[in-house]
């Protein structure tokens, strides 16, 4: 899990994650029922846009470290 970046993506107290972001709508991914909308997206519940925004960050890291060696 990364490090939680106050005011960011995963920080769950911040604003931006906020029901003020909430779309009407169910998060997209599967078998989850939370509500969607972040600041950062109207797809993912919070949770889940945590979970994605790591997994990408770490996909840019894992490319990343087989240029810088």
């Amino acid at each position: 899990m990364a490090e939680i970046i106050p005011g960011g993506y995963n920080d769950k107290n911040c604003e931006k994650n906020s029901a003020k972001y909430h779309t009407g709508k169910k998060c997209i991914e599967h078998n989850c029922n939370n509500p969607a909308g972040t600041a950062w997206s109207p797809y993912w519940c919070v949770d889940c846009n945590i979970k994605r925004i790591d997994n990408i960050t770490e996909q840019f890291k894992a490319i990343q470290r087989k240029f810088v060696k």
